[in-house]
């Protein structure tokens, strides 16, 4: 997968990114999701193929990331995680489909599981600036509450903006039945505490 978006994009490093901090947020948040290793790894596979239809149109890469995934059949997936990547990558950003309403998945795909791992790649996405600086991120999880630091050695209005918007992380406080917090500090502040 990963060898096929880098050749449509020319660098998976976005990609690399969002998916640690995915895993971060999924190991986390475990004990409120109660997913497994497998539906982790599909996470970061998802991860990495969300922004592939960037190599057509960064306005529409979302539609046409799930249409290159579903038209892939060189890549070594079954119909259903091909289904389920093309939902992936098609939801990640703008308003996901309510439940049960999806028009990529089949009713025997489990939607119930691939909208908690959505949630969790938008928030990903959400924490990792392809064009802004990438910030160092610290994670707490306290009962409900999910407490997310940005550490930026720039603090700028427009990062400061792009990584306190809280639309891509609503899904997740919603299945999670969670809170969280977002904030953002100087990167000294990081150095200091170390």
């Amino acid at each position: 997968m990963e060898r096929w978006v880098l050749r449509e994009l020319g660098s998976v490093a976005h990609e690399r990114r969002v998916a640690e901090i995915a895993s971060k947020l999924f190991d986390l948040t475990c004990p409120l999701h109660g997913m497994g290793r497998s539906e982790r790894r599909f996470l970061r596979l998802a991860a990495i193929a969300h922004d592939v239809g960037r190599s057509i149109d960064d306005q529409t890469h979302p539609t046409e990331g799930a249409r290159m995934l579903l038209e892939a059949e060189h890549l070594p997936l079954n119909p259903s995680e091909r289904r389920a990547l093309a939902y992936l990558t098609r939801y990640h950003r703008g308003k996901p489909p309510e439940l049960g309403a999806e028009n990529i998945l089949r009713r025997t795909d489990d939607a119930q599981t691939l909208r908690a791992i959505l949630a969790l790649l938008r928030s990903a996405d959400a924490l990792d600036g392809r064009t802004l600086e990438s910030p160092r991120l610290m994670f707490e999880l306290i009962g409900r509450r999910l407490q997310i630091t940005c550490f930026l050695q720039d603090d700028t209005p427009k990062a400061r903006k792009a990584y306190t918007r809280m639309k891509k992380h609503r899904l997740l406080e919603e299945l999670l039945d969670c809170q969280i917090d977002l904030r953002i500090a100087q990167a000294r502040a990081l150095q200091m505490v170390a």
